[in-house]
C-alpha cells in the first residue's frame, strides 16, 4: 500500500509540473512578445488588474466528502468522513496560487460517536489570461455511514475504510478580454463591469477506494437482505471529460459581484473494483453537471465573499442496475486584502 501510495503521489508531481508548465507557458510567451505584464487585450474598463500585488486571505472551509451507494434493495447509503469545518490561508501573485487549511477544534465532531478521520489535501492553481488550470489531491481514512444507525442508535463506523483521489482541470476562456475568471475565484483582479464568457473545460478525475473487511457492515447486509456483491473491497475509478460551460459575473454598484457558472459535458469513465465474491470492470460514457457560484464585495484594497462548488469531483458507477459515486462539495468563505510587497526598489 506504501508504494502504490508513493507512485500515485509521485503521479501528482508529474501532473504538477505539467500543469504549471502548460499554463505558465502561455502566459510568459504573450509576456514576451508584449513586453508588458498585463496581456494588451484586455479591456480596463472591464478589468482592474492587481496581479501585480501579493492577495491574501483568510477563509473558512466546508467540505462534504461523501460515497453513495444505492444497492437498490434498500435506501442510499452515505459514507462520510468526519471531517468538519477547516479554517486556512492562501496566497496568489501573477498567475499562481498555494493555500493551506487545517482542522480546528471548534468545528471538530465526537470521536466516539462519528470515528477518526487522517486527512492529507493538498490543492494548487494557475490562471492565466486565456487559460486556467486546478490541480488537488486528497487522501482521507475513516468514515462513517451517516444515514443509517444500529440498534443502539450508534453510527455505523468504517475505520480503514480509505478514499484517495487526484484530480485537474483545465480550462479555456473565450472572452478574456472582458471576462475575468480571477475576479470570481481568486480576487487578483476585479470585475468592473458585468460580463461573462463561454469557458471549454477539460477533465481528469481518479479515486481509489479499499477497505479490508468492505464497506458495507454484517448487519446492515442482513437487515436489508444487501447482496454480498455490493461487498466493496477495494476499487479503482477513472475518468476523463470534457464541458463547455458559461460563466457570468453580474456587478451591482461598482463593487458588489455574483458570479455563477454552470458546466454540462460527457465522461469516459473506466473502473474495476473487487467485492466480497467477485471482481468487476466496466468501461462506458456519461452526463455530468457541475456548476459553482460566487458573491460578494471586491475593493481596490479588500475583498470578502462566499462561495459554493458541486459536482467538478463526481464520479458515478455502476454494479448491475444499482449505482455509486463519490463526490465532494464546498462552501467557503473569505475575507482578504492586498500588500505591495514585491514593489521594486529605485
Amino acid at each position: 500500500m506504501a508504494i502504490k501510495f508513493h507512485n500515485t503521489l509521485r503521479s501528482f508531481l508529474f501532473l504538477l509540473i505539467l500543469f504549471i508548465h502548460w499554463t505558465c507557458n502561455g502566459v510568459v510567451a504573450q509576456q514576451l512578445s508584449t513586453g508588458v505584464d498585463s496581456l494588451p487585450e484586455t479591456d480596463t474598463a472591464y478589468i482592474a488588474d492587481y496581479k501585480n500585488l501579493l492577495t491574501a486571505r483568510v477563509f473558512l472551509l466546508y467540505q462534504d466528502a461523501s460515497f453513495v451507494l444505492n444497492p437498490g434493495t434498500s435506501e442510499e447509503i452515505i459514507y462520510t468522513p468526519n471531517v468538519a469545518g477547516r479554517i486556512g490561508i492562501a496566497g496568489f501573485y501573477k498567475w499562481f496560487g498555494l493555500g493551506l487549511s487545517l482542522g480546528n477544534s471548534l468545528f471538530r465532531r465526537s470521536a466516539t460517536r462519528y470515528g477518526n478521520t487522517s486527512v492529507l489535501d493538498l490543492r494548487v492553481n494557475a490562471y492565466g489570461r486565456p487559460v486556467a488550470a486546478e490541480l488537488y489531491l486528497q487522501n482521507l481514512r475513516g468514515f462513517y455511514i451517516r444515514n443509517l444507525k444500529d440498534a443502539q442508535g450508534n453510527f455505523f463506523k468504517i475505520s480503514d475504510m480509505r478514499i484517495f483521489s487526484l484530480g485537474c482541470s483545465g480550462y479555456w476562456i473565450y472572452n478574456h478580454e472582458r471576462f475575468s475568471i480571477r475576479s470570481a475565484f481568486i480576487q487578483n483582479e476585479r470585475q468592473k463591469k458585468s460580463a461573462g464568457s463561454i469557458i471549454i473545460r477539460a477533465t481528469f478525475l481518479y479515486y481509489n477506494l479499499s477497505s479490508g473487511n468492505g464497506i458495507i457492515p454484517v448487519e446492515v447486509i442482513s437487515t436489508y437482505g444487501i447482496n454480498n456483491h455490493f461487498l466493496l473491497r477495494n476499487g479503482e475509478f477513472y475518468s476523463f471529460g470534457l464541458a463547455p460551460g458559461y460563466s457570468y459575473t453580474l456587478v451591482l454598484f461598482k463593487k458588489f459581484y455574483m458570479n455563477a457558472a454552470i458546466f454540462p459535458g460527457i465522461l469516459w469513465q473506466h473502473y474495476q473494483y473487487q467485492a466480497d465474491q467477485a471482481f468487476y470492470s466496466s468501461a462506458n460514457f456519461t452526463f455530468t453537471l457541475s456548476w459553482r457560484a460566487a458573491l460578494g464585495y471586491n475593493t481596490d484594497t479588500w475583498y470578502i465573499g462566499a462561495g459554493i462548488v458541486s459536482g467538478f469531483d463526481k464520479i458515478p458507477g455502476w454494479i448491475g442496475n444499482s449505482t455509486f459515486y463519490y463526490d465532494i462539495g464546498q462552501v467557503r468563505f473569505w475575507v482578504g486584502t492586498r500588500f505591495n510587497w514585491f514593489k521594486k526598489k529605485k
